[in-house]
């Protein structure tokens, strides 16, 4: 797979202030369509720059801060982490601003997995795409033990789909440091401490597994490590998690610090939601069969019509 570093491409001023001005209006449309109160937790990347493909999770709270509908929260929990945002134009630079002792690693890296996007699989395309690093220390130790189980899957399947690459500290100035799930002696060698690692990954990864992030700890945190209760929507007996908040490096100022904040719930539905929900339910499939016999009556219309003028010919 190409390197996922590419190159940009050169529009004219007119596009250019098309484009903007195009942006512009959409902001200003969903400002004046959505309640004040939601607007704070727009990612206005969104669009500017839009989304990646396979992105397929969306906020499972309402926008106001209240419990999801029809729906019993048996507990929540929720955490605050600290990282560093860093655009692929940054991986030649030294650090702190860039990341040049892991820049052969995470481009090889990438480059052999498709780019799940940034917060809200934002892309920001090119070298503006970004990625998150942090001190492995800090990473949550269920998210950890799952990254560790992932590194320790070495079938091909896997490779496309493990998107946290573990690197450890480089010793010295030239020292090029490579994953350490993929280095060729990883079960001989001594275990690297956390301490002397950093994981790096695209923002949108952490969706797949955001109970992790904060079940440690947590009054259900036996349901929070239960992947398979993990759910987009709200359903009988789930987990629901989102990105909650998240803050922009100040790059102006050659800071590249963030922080993100992740919550999540177990709930169940209650009585009153689910008769609503199969109410529903039976409404829209007496919706659908309607449609689905208005179809077939007008398919049958045609048929006696087109019949009807073959024998009116042979007359």
């Amino acid at each position: 797979m190409s390197s996922p570093v590419v190159r940009r491409c050169h529009a004219s001023p007119s596009s250019v202030k098309i484009h903007f001005t195009e942006m512009k209006a959409n902001r200003l449309f969903v400002a004046l369509t959505i309640p004040y109160a939601a607007l704070a937790a727009i990612n206005w990347d969104i669009y500017e720059y839009g989304v990646v493909d396979t992105f397929k999770w969306s906020r499972p709270f309402p926008d106001d801060g209240t419990d999801p509908g029809g729906f019993d929260v048996n507990c929540r929990a929720e955490g605050t982490f600290h990282a560093k945002t860093y655009k692929l134009s940054d991986l030649p630079a030294e650090p702190p601003g860039g990341l040049s002792p892991w820049h052969d690693a995470i481009e090889d890296f990438l480059g052999r997995r498709s780019y799940m996007g940034s917060w809200d699989g934002v892309d920001h395309k090119g070298h503006d795409r970004e990625i998150v690093v942090m001190e492995y220390a800090d990473v949550p130790g269920p998210v950890r033990d799952w990254i560790e189980d992932q590194q320790r899957d070495t079938s091909e399947t896997n490779d496309s789909k493990w998107m946290f690459a573990v690197f450890r500290k480089p010793e010295n100035e030239t020292d090029k440091p490579a994953p350490t799930g993929e280095a060729a002696d990883a079960h001989k060698a001594p275990p690297i401490p956390a301490k002397d690692k950093i994981v790096v990954f695209p923002a949108g990864a952490v969706y797949e597994i955001l109970p992790l992030w904060v079940s440690k700890g947590s009054k259900c945190e036996r349901e929070l490590n239960n992947l398979a209760k993990y759910k987009p929507q709200a359903i009988d007996h789930s987990v629901l998690a989102w990105v909650m908040d998240h803050t922009k490096p100040k790059r102006d100022l050659g800071k590249r610090d963030i922080t993100f904040k992740i919550e999540a719930m177990a709930v169940t539905e209650t009585e009153e939601g689910k008769h609503t929900r199969l109410m529903w339910e039976k409404m829209h499939r007496t919706i659908k069969r309607n449609e689905r016999r208005i179809q077939r009556e007008g398919r049958q219309k045609a048929r006696k019509e087109i019949e009807e003028g073959r024998l009116k010919d042979e007359l």
